[in-house]
């Protein structure tokens, strides 16, 4: 297995990755909010870019079974039932229902790696179950860090540096790129206090400064689902 980073969030080539797995993440916070929404019990999520179209595929489903979800600024936005705070995606809330999913840089990142053999959502919430599938698929991976408005994004590297950890731990013989082997590094740096590389990354600050500290430590916790979500013709869904 081979394993690679895409360090800045810019287009792949189709090409290079018909025979790859990919691993989206976006820590801080879209894929932590797919993984906590799936494994407490939304059917599935539908991630889209603009708001306009979050709410023409809303409209076409029955009134009660969809919820619209996600953020603009790292708010919130009008008109929608839930915002990009993990914490808000409770079973009581979300459960047996579709979740149209809107974010800055998560929910475009899915469609930026489409083409690939499978493409996974990873966060630190399941980690561990995200490593079991990469190994058991045997494709060579590539780890997309969503970034930050096209900047690359500490966090979201560092999160990738745990997923390779993992996959090593595993007793995997992998080669690491040059990017890989810089998250490996990153992730070492880190592994003692993971909400420290929230803290120092850009939109980290900005989340504090918007009132979200307590998203920061939540999105820290490691291994606290099973659940793979899986991206296949426009819907994430819980692997199987």
């Amino acid at each position: 297995m081979q394993i690679d980073v895409q360090l800045l969030p810019i287009p792949v080539p189709a090409s290079s990755l018909s025979r790859k797995t990919v691993v989206v993440i976006d820590v801080l916070r879209a894929t932590s909010v797919i993984v906590q929404a799936i494994s407490q019990g939304a059917l599935e999520i539908l991630p889209v870019i603009t708001v306009e179209e979050a709410f023409r595929r809303g409209s076409t489903f029955p009134e009660g079974t969809v919820l619209l979800g996600g953020e603009r600024g790292s708010r919130k936005i009008d008109g929608f039932d839930l915002g990009n705070s993990p914490k808000e995606y409770l079973p009581e809330k979300v459960r047996g229902k579709r979740i149209v999913l809107t974010t800055t840089n998560g929910t475009r990142a899915f469609y930026s790696v489409m083409s690939a053999k499978e493409v996974l959502a990873g966060a630190f919430f399941n980690i561990g179950a995200v490593a079991r599938r990469c190994v058991a698929t045997g494709d060579d991976l590539l780890i997309y860090p969503s970034g930050d408005t096209g900047r690359f994004s500490l966090e979201d590297v560092v999160c990738g540096g745990m997923l390779i950890h993992r996959i090593l731990s595993l007793g995997e013989k992998a080669e690491l790129t040059d990017a890989g082997q810089a998250a490996l590094i990153l992730y070492r740096r880190f592994e003692a206090d993971l909400t420290e590389a929230f803290r120092l990354s850009i939109h980290g600050r900005d989340l504090i400064g918007r009132g979200f500290e307590e998203d920061l430590p939540f999105c820290a916790r490691i291994d606290v689902t099973e659940v793979v979500p899986v991206f296949r013709e426009g819907a994430i869904r819980p692997l199987g």
